[in-house]
């Protein structure tokens, strides 16, 4: 019996699974919190994947997903599946691109298109389903969302005349982030991708796996071209169309977080040849998510780097001392 227990516990295969089960059940029936569960389901399915085999990964995924479907369907729970479905087959994309394509490119992008791809799916065949426009049930989400969080601010002690000025203007909120919020989507993406990729990689490393793509992060740099496209999208807001306006607000958008990241891989190369110790790197991270305004510097170094070229710089005062 005891034999059985232990050879049990070391099966690879049912370890995975139990694992993926614990994630992909905790993310489905968990208030609240399942929601991080559900934002690192990909980090799961990419490392497995990567380090354990696609094809028993996707199974060791399938299952429980299969399994709250049922519970879903049979007891008529509200049970967010097909939002794990789309970021667990997302973890998947992420094993399969990074070690065929070497580039982290098209890592991040294809993952990042196919739940945006979600994403305009579910609202198109929402349309479809209730005859309505798909925008205006886009719209309808947007006015759900500030509405709730205008209830949350109530019951926190903020000023409440800034709390009414926001109920006041919530039409003209509504419109505005429902006029960007395609790249919202793609930009939210990216990033829940981006970050799964990171530590997925970091994982990797741990276990004496390198794909050669993940391995030159800190050496990223956007395409030189980015920057006619950011000239041009800021200089046509300049013009009195509303909707080539509104285009133009989704395009800096996109490309502010291109820059972003590749403020980060500034910061990363940085990181890596002062030898800074780990924990250093993660505080300074959460002081990024805690004071988001760093992130617009951040931006502007990966926008200037194409001038200055802060990497190799430093790369000189490195050779010189």
């Amino acid at each position: 019996m005891k034999t059985s227990d232990i050879q049990f516990l070391h099966n690879p295969f049912l370890r995975i699974l139990l694992i993926i089960s614990f994630f992909v059940l905790a993310a489905a029936f968990l208030p609240v919190v399942g929601f991080a569960f559900i934002v690192f389901i990909p980090l799961l399915t990419f490392f497995y994947g990567a380090a354990a085999g696609k094809t028993k990964t996707a199974i060791a995924f399938f299952v429980p997903v299969l399994l709250i479907f049922l519970i879903s369907y049979l007891l008529q729970l509200n049970i967010p599946y097909l939002v794990i479905l789309i970021m667990g087959v997302a973890g998947l994309t992420i094993a399969a691109v990074a070690p065929k394509y070497n580039s982290i490119e098209k890592t991040v992008v294809y993952p990042s298109l196919i739940v945006v791809a979600a994403l305009c799916f579910y609202f198109i065949y929402s349309g479809f389903v209730f005859s309505a426009n798909p925008w205006h049930l886009l719209k309808e989400y947007v006015a759900q969302t500030i509405e709730q969080n205008i209830n949350l601010y109530d019951q926190l002690p903020f000023d409440k005349e800034e709390i009414n000025i926001i109920r006041d203007n919530k039409t003209t909120l509504v419109n505005f982030f429902t006029g960007i919020f395609p790249s919202i989507a793609l930009v939210g993406s990216a990033m829940i991708v981006w970050i799964n990729v990171l530590l997925g990689r970091n994982l990797l490393r741990s276990a004496k796996i390198y794909l050669v793509g993940l391995e030159k992060l800190a050496q990223w740099k956007a395409p030189d071209f980015l920057i006619w496209i950011f000239i041009i999208a800021g200089g046509m807001l300049l013009l009195s169309d509303s909707t080539i306006r509104l285009i133009c607000i989704n395009i800096l958008i996109i490309v502010f977080f291109i820059y972003m990241l590749q403020g980060f891989a500034i910061i990363s190369f940085l990181f890596q040849n002062k030898n800074v110790p780990v924990f250093l790197r993660y505080l300074f991270y959460f002081l990024i998510a805690a004071q988001q305004f760093i992130m617009i510097l951040i931006a502007a170094v990966g926008l200037f780097d194409i001038w200055v070229d802060f990497r190799r710089f430093f790369q000189k005062k490195q050779t010189s001392a």
